[in-house]
C-alpha cells in the first residue's frame, strides 16, 4: 500500500513580544514554506468591530456582511489592505475583548482552518495553534522570552502587553497554553538564524523532515 504523508504544518505559539512573527517568517523562508500569522485575523476583526461591539448577534451579522483574509502580516477586510491600522490604539484597546468572544473565535477558527487547508504545508503562528486550531500539527513550538525582552520588542504596548497575555491565559475559550507535545524554545537572546537552525533540528527529530 502507498505511504500517506501528512502535510507538514509547523505550529508556533507564544505570548506577545516572544518573536513569533519574526521567527515564523524566517523558519518558513528557510524551509520554503508559506507562513500564516493568525493574530492578524483577530486584529483585522478588532478593527472592523471597533464601532460595533462583540454582542453575539452583532458579531454574526458583521461576519455575514464582511470578508476577512490574511496576506502575510497584512489584514484584508472587504478587499481593503490594513497595515498601520492593525496596531492602532483602537485595536490595541479592544483586541483582548474581541479575542475572548466565543462567537468571534468560532468565525475566525473556521477562517484559520480553511486557510491552513488551502496552503497545505505551512508555518502557522498564533496563540492557540497547537492546542486548538491545528492540534494534529506535525511539530509544535511554544516561544518564550523574558519580560524585559518582550517589552523592548513591543514598546508601543507597554504594560498592556502583559495584561493581554494574562487575560488570554485565563479566558474560557481557547486560552493561551503550552500544548502537551510542544517544544518550549526561549527566544530571549539567540539570533534568529541560530534559533531557526535549532528549530529545524527539532522538526527533523519529530517528523524526519527539516
Amino acid at each position: 500500500m502507498p505511504v500517506v504523508v501528512e502535510p507538514l504544518v509547523i505550529a508556533i505559539d507564544g505570548p506577545g513580544g516572544s518573536g513569533k512573527s519574526t521567527v515564523a517568517a524566517s523558519l518558513a523562508t528557510a524551509m520554503s514554506l508559506p507562513v500564516l500569522s493568525t493574530g492578524v485575523f483577530f486584529r483585522a476583526v478588532a478593527w472592523g468591530l471597533a464601532d460595533t461591539g462583540v454582542d453575539d448577534a452583532q458579531v454574526d451579522d458583521w461576519f455575514d456582511r464582511h470578508s476577512v483574509a490574511v496576506e502575510g502580516q497584512l489584514g484584508v477586510v472587504d478587499g481593503v489592505v490594513l497595515t498601520d491600522e492593525l496596531r492602532s490604539p483602537v485595536v490595541q484597546v479592544s483586541l483582548s475583548k474581541v479575542a475572548a468572544s466565543p462567537r468571534v473565535r468560532s468565525h475566525v477558527l473556521d477562517l484559520e482552518r480553511r486557510e491552513i487547508e488551502r496552503l497545505g504545508e505551512c508555518v502557522v503562528e498564533g496563540r492557540d495553534i497547537g492546542s486548538v486550531v491545528w492540534p494534529h500539527a506535525s511539530c509544535k513550538f511554544f516561544l518564550a522570552a523574558r519580560q524585559e525582552v518582550r517589552l523592548r520588542r513591543r514598546p508601543e504596548e507597554g504594560p498592556k502587553l502583559f495584561e493581554r497575555d494574562r487575560k488570554d491565559s485565563i479566558r474560557a475559550h481557547a486560552p493561551l497554553v503550552i500544548a502537551d507535545d510542544a517544544f518550549i524554545v526561549d527566544n530571549s537572546d539567540d539570533a534568529v538564524d541560530e534559533l531557526v537552525i535549532r528549530m529545524r533540528e527539532l522538526i527533523g527529530v519529530r517528523t524526519g523532515r527539516c
